[in-house]
């Protein structure tokens, strides 16, 4: 779900993200949340870094999120919850429907803790998008106590520190950093149909990423991708819990396959 994709939508949420503003303003306990920021700054980051939130599991949305900011900028977790309830309390005021709260209340705190972040931290890097590369991907993976190396064909491959290793690919042709993830047969004789039966129950459970099945010479292959815009640049903070996410997400599927169809190099 974009959050600004037509004048009328964009309209509706930044007179949504005003009343909030001012609903927190008015709340000593709550203010702080908010310090130096502004209304325009808020919306502005949802513009640029709105492609960076992924998509969560259904679970996620029925509970109390946690907070991801840094940890030295944090609020206390009563107030947290407090500002969760404000916010959806206020779309609800907006006139956003209850089913479309929970997703968008979610993709809104995480964006306006990045936002929170980058005036907190000046150690917190947004690339530009003429920076992209595959070795700056690499070398952000290392720093962050997780292995990464490049491919022969300039992918970066995620191993050690993450759930579960994955390929990243920058694609500078449509500004995209892709997620790939791939579970190989154990057997070339595996049918494909009984992978695609498998296949059907990860994506029952794991609604918030689309897993696929690929034939190759070495039998099926359990596939998922998952593609970000870098069109307006990379808040380095955000691509990070991407990486993780997905690699979590993807170790999640392996940990489903009980009848042992593929090579689970973590077990």
């Amino acid at each position: 779900m974009q959050l600004l994709d037509t004048p009328e939508n964009t309209e509706k949420l930044v007179d949504g993200i005003k009343l909030f503003y001012n609903n927190v303003m008015e709340q000593k306990d709550l203010r702080h949340f908010f310090f130096g920021m502004t209304v325009d700054k808020l919306v502005k980051d949802i513009e640029l870094y709105q492609d960076f939130v992924m998509p969560k599991p259904e679970r996620y949305y029925r509970e109390s999120f946690s907070q991801t900011s840094p940890s030295a900028i944090q609020i206390k977790a009563p107030q947290f919850d407090e500002l969760q309830i404000t916010l959806q309390t206020t779309l609800r005021s907006a006139g956003y429907l209850k089913s479309q709260i929970p997703v968008l209340s979610a993709k809104l705190l995480e964006l306006f803790e990045e936002s929170r972040a980058q005036m907190a931290d000046e150690n917190i890097k947004v690339w530009k998008p003429l920076e992209v590369t595959n070795q700056l991907v690499s070398d952000l993976y290392n720093a962050n106590r997780t292995d990464a190396r490049l491919e022969k064909n300039g992918d970066v491959y995620g191993s050690r520190g993450f759930f579960y290793p994955f390929w990243t690919r920058v694609a500078g042709d449509t500004k995209q950093i892709i997620f790939i993830g791939q579970g190989f047969s154990t057997s070339v004789d595996t049918p494909q149909a009984t992978m695609e039966a498998f296949c059907k129950q990860v994506n029952d459970k794991l609604t918030h990423q689309k897993f696929q099945v690929r034939p190759s010479p070495k039998g099926p292959v359990l596939f998922a991708r998952h593609a970000i815009s870098y069109a307006h640049g990379v808040p380095t903070r955000m691509l990070m819990r991407g990486a993780k996410l997905f690699a979590t997400t993807f170790e999640a599927a392996m940990n489903m396959d009980n009848d042992k169809l593929l090579k689970n190099i973590i077990r």
